[in-house]
């Protein structure tokens, strides 16, 4: 047999191989963005929550007195 084989043959012998193939390949792309951007989106939710619980102790009311007074002493008030 002198025939082709292999990935080139069965292209040639059915055009939605190909076709197959791009859709398995953009598949896979999309797949891999979605992750990147879940990464993403747990990243910023992470440093969102540290924000907010640092801006929570700094205006927590015992902090926000010594805070006051300690700039109080500072400017000889």
């Amino acid at each position: 047999m002198h025939g082709r084989s292999g990935p080139a043959a069965i292209e040639s012998s059915s055009p939605e191989v190909g076709w197959e193939h791009r859709v398995e390949a953009r598949i896979e792309h999309l797949e891999t963005a979605l992750e990147g951007l879940q990464d993403a989106l747990y990243r910023h939710e992470v440093s969102d929550k540290e924000s907010i619980g640092e801006l929570r102790r700094r205006t927590d009311p015992e902090q926000m007195a010594r805070a006051l007074s300690d700039d109080a002493r500072r400017r000889g008030l």
